[in-house]
């Protein structure tokens, strides 16, 4: 059982705000692909897309991998639970990251008139899914101050 007697980390603590605060700009870009759809509305939304997937990759070299390779030996020592949520969040946060950028590409790779993205629409929202479950097991991570 973790016990909250030792604070929890600055750095960790500005992480999970700006994962939240990630989370909140994917949320707003939401709204411009529903109802009309026109391309002026996809462009906002691609912006906003581009803009949480860079904060999440400055989160993730700056704050996420160092945590992880300094930790790695702990993880070892963890109950199989923990251990599970931390690999799970390790590898789901990958594939979100790596899936956002295929979808970025495919978006900045061709003419915003085509909308290349458009093809790849129906892996958005469960890579959105992906993203907000390895979002939560991250905050589980680091509010029990498992690594």
């Amino acid at each position: 059982m973790y016990t909250m007697s030792v604070p929890l980390d600055p750095i960790g603590n500005i992480s999970l705000v700006l994962q939240v605060v990630i989370l909140f700009v994917l949320l707003l870009g939401l709204p411009f692909v529903k109802g009309t759809g026109n391309s002026k509305n996809f462009i906002r939304h691609g912006y906003l897309t581009v803009l949480a997937l860079v904060l999440h990759a400055i989160l993730i070299f700056i704050v996420m991998i160092p945590a992880f390779a300094e930790g790695i030996v702990e993880i070892s020592n963890l109950p199989l639970l923990s251990t599970i949520n931390v690999l799970s969040h390790a590898i789901l946060g990958t594939i979100a990251e790596v899936l956002g950028f295929v979808i970025v590409g495919l978006w900045v790779s061709k003419p915003l008139k085509n909308m290349a993205c458009l093809k790849a629409k129906r892996i958005m929202l469960p890579l959105f899914i992906i993203w907000t479950i390895s979002l939560i097991n991250g905050a589980i991570i680091h509010i029990l101050g498992m690594l």
